[in-house]
């Protein structure tokens, strides 16, 4: 693709000379063939074209706003791909279930009786998707995920590689020896949600489970049984949620953090790495630790702490 017409995609100001890109790639790996994304001007790189914020001497290039977004839009721009939907002949597929024309349907994959796909959505192969279950437009399903019945999945849903929805959850009660609690609840996840590879949301024991519209879920997460989650909400890698904790509005939650169960995550938190939360967080505030303290709180013991060093 020629530099001129990338620039017109994103809607940029093109400088320096028009040349045919063949490539993209970081800027310590780029050759004068390939163009970069340059978020720090001062970085050095063998680019024969670079995109920036600013224009940079001596390079062919592309000017524009926001140098992230412009990522977004042209990746995305070569990432689509046009795939003819298609049902694999070794899919098994239960009587009752509403398969439209526009979906595909990987190999050995098992749809249970009762099941609903959305318009356009793509299922992988060995996905197992059980009685009653409800998955929107527009999804895309990857490889080996397990939807146990009735989870209740929206439009524009991605769920990744090994993931699990709607498990039993974690719990017991004790009589001479602990007995499984019967879980009759379920899962429903909202709009616009991404969730990574071997995620797992546990069913509610009664109710829901839910995971709000906009949310994007790390890999390796674990959402235990009747977690609420608000919208547009951030949990990173190695996180988990336990059971009841209620999570607002745009909340980040960054890795290997826990929260423990019956707790209320305030809306525009922010829950920095390896974090242990057990009380409830105010809004609009930013935590840290062991126990989880306001992060401010935090910074201040430890200059405290090492301040003799």
């Amino acid at each position: 693709m020629r530099l001129k017409e990338i620039a017109r995609i994103l809607k940029g100001r093109l400088y320096g000379r028009d040349m045919e890109v063949e490539n993209i790639l970081p800027p310590d790996e780029a050759d004068k063939t390939s163009l970069t994304f340059l978020f720090n001007p001062e970085i050095k790189t063998g680019a024969g074209a670079v995109i920036a914020e600013v224009r940079i001497q001596g390079k062919n290039g592309i000017v524009v706003r926001d140098c992230k977004k412009a990522m977004y839009h042209l990746l995305k721009r070569f990432s689509q791909s046009k795939q003819k939907p298609v049902i694999s002949g070794t899919a098994i597929i239960e009587e009752g279930v509403h398969i439209p024309d526009s979906c595909s349907i990987g190999n050995y994959t098992v749809i249970k009786k009762g099941a609903r796909i959305g318009n356009g959505s793509y299922i992988g192969n060995g996905v197992f998707i059980d009685e009653g279950v409800r998955i929107g437009r527009f999804c895309r399903i990857e490889h080996n995920v397990v939807v146990y019945r009735d989870t209740f999945i929206g439009d524009y849903v991605y769920i990744g590689a090994n993931s699990v929805i709607g498990k039993e959850g974690f719990g017991y009660v004790r009589f001479k020896t602990y007995k499984r609690m019967p879980h009759i609840g379920n899962v429903i996840i909202g709009n616009y949600v991404e969730l990574g590879s071997n995620v797992t949301i546990d069913r509610a024991t009664i109710g829901n489970t839910v995971i709000g519209a906009g949310t994007k879920i790390d890999n390796l997460v674990h959402i235990a049984h009747n977690v609420r989650i608000g919208k547009n909400c951030i949990i990173m890698g190695q996180s988990g949620v336990a059971g009841s904790t209620r999570i607002g509005d745009n909340v980040i939650i960054c890795g290997q953090s826990g929260v423990s169960d019956h707790l209320k995550i305030g809306k525009n938190v922010v829950i920095y790495a390896k974090s242990g939360v057990f009380s409830n967080l105010e809004p609009n505030k930013k935590y840290s630790g062991i126990p989880a303290r306001e992060h401010y709180v935090v910074l201040r013991a430890l200059a405290r702490l090492y301040k003799d060093l």
